[in-house]
């Protein structure tokens, strides 16, 4: 029962970033935010309205595990300004050199962890700075639909970093300024 409550928890938050995200009318030349990421239309099996028994309903869970594994291959080798918060894979001392992008402190430490489309493997040829799992960074590089199997999840992306940034709302504002503008 807790599991199911995790779940509905976890999809009420991911149906608000999709009803919330960017309009996909286009294909984004950059991938900029986490919905751009879901596939559209990918949850449309939920109904208007939602009843308790529905998350207890077989059928409706086995649709919710096939969903959560559904990427977007079409945005393979798009480029990438992605906020989220780092869960760190393989670091010495403060430097990490592999880490879990998510869009959400906390994330990949509870059980279950998010889906593969909402979870970003990123490898560092130069390591980043560590930073606690409530400080967010932004990521830039190139975002590639292959994912990756860690302890702690699996991905269904991963992104080739160039940058890792410490966020700030007006670097994340000016640069998105930039793509836009050159977009």
């Amino acid at each position: 029962m807790r599991r199911i409550l995790i779940k509905a928890l976890q999809f009420a938050l991911l149906i608000t970033v999709l009803m919330t995200g960017p309009n996909r009318a286009e294909e984004p030349g950059w991938i900029t935010d986490w919905a751009e990421l879901v596939p559209e239309g990918l949850y449309d099996f939920f109904p208007e309205t939602m009843e308790m028994s529905i998350w207890l309903d077989p059928n409706f869970q086995q649709e919710i595990e096939d969903a959560e594994r559904t990427i977007r291959p079409e945005i393979n080798e798009k480029r990438v300004f992605l906020p989220g918060y780092m869960v760190p894979l393989v670091y010495e001392g403060t430097d990490v050199y592999e880490f879990l992008l998510v869009p959400s402190a906390g994330q990949c430490i509870h059980v279950p962890p998010p889906p593969i489309n909402q979870t970003i493997y990123v490898a560092l040829k130069t390591p980043t700075p560590v930073r606690t799992y409530g400080t967010p960074v932004i990521a830039e590089g190139i975002l590639l639909t292959t994912g990756e199997v860690t302890d702690y999840a699996e991905t269904g992306y991963r992104i080739e970093a160039q940058k890792i940034h410490d966020f700030s709302f007006d670097l994340y504002e000016s640069r998105l300024q930039e793509i836009k503008a050159a977009d």
